[in-house]
C-alpha cells in the first residue's frame, strides 16, 4: 500500500477538479471553465496557477465565456485578471495558441513609448516642511 498523497485525491477524480496537481496528465491537457470546481486541498495552494484560478472564479465567469488551461494560466499576468478576461474559444481551431497571443504575454514598450509615459509623470517636489522640529 503506498501513502496518500491527499486527501482529497478519491473525491477529485470524480467529476470535481477538472484539473489535479496530482494527476500529470490533466496538468498536461486538462481543461478548466472559471464555473468549476478548483483544487481543494492546501498542500497545493501555492501554486501559481490554483492563485489564478481563484482570481478567476471570483470574476464569476460563465461556462461560454471560455476554458483554460494550466499553460494559458501559468502565462497569465496576475494583473490581466479582470472583468474583461476571457478564456479560449473551443469552437476555432487551435484556440489555446490563439489566446496566448491575446492574453498570455506581457505586451512590451518600446523605447519611446516609456520615454513618452516618463515625460507625462509629475516631477516630483522637495517638501517644504523644517527636517527638525
Amino acid at each position: 500500500m503506498s501513502p496518500k498523497l491527499c486527501n482529497l485525491f478519491e473525491p477529485c477524480e470524480s467529476p470535481e477538479a477538472p484539473i489535479c496537481p496530482l494527476l500529470q496528465e490533466s496538468v498536461a491537457h486538462g481543461i478548466w471553465y472559471g464555473n468549476e470546481p478548483i483544487c481543494r486541498s492546501k498542500k497545493f495552494q501555492n501554486l501559481s496557477w490554483v492563485k489564478k484560478q481563484r482570481k478567476i472564479a471570483s470574476l464569476k465567469l460563465a461556462e461560454d465565456d471560455g476554458y483554460f488551461t494550466v499553460r494559458m494560466l501559468n502565462s497569465l499576468h496576475q494583473a490581466a485578471i479582470t472583468k474583461r478576461l476571457v478564456g479560449a474559444n473551443p469552437n476555432i481551431t487551435d484556440p489555446e495558441a490563439e489566446w496566448l497571443s491575446k492574453f498570455g504575454q506581457k505586451q512590451a514598450m518600446t523605447t519611446s513609448e516609456r520615454v513618452a509615459l516618463r515625460a507625462a509623470r509629475p516631477t516630483p517636489t522637495p517638501t517644504t516642511l523644517p527636517l527638525f522640529d
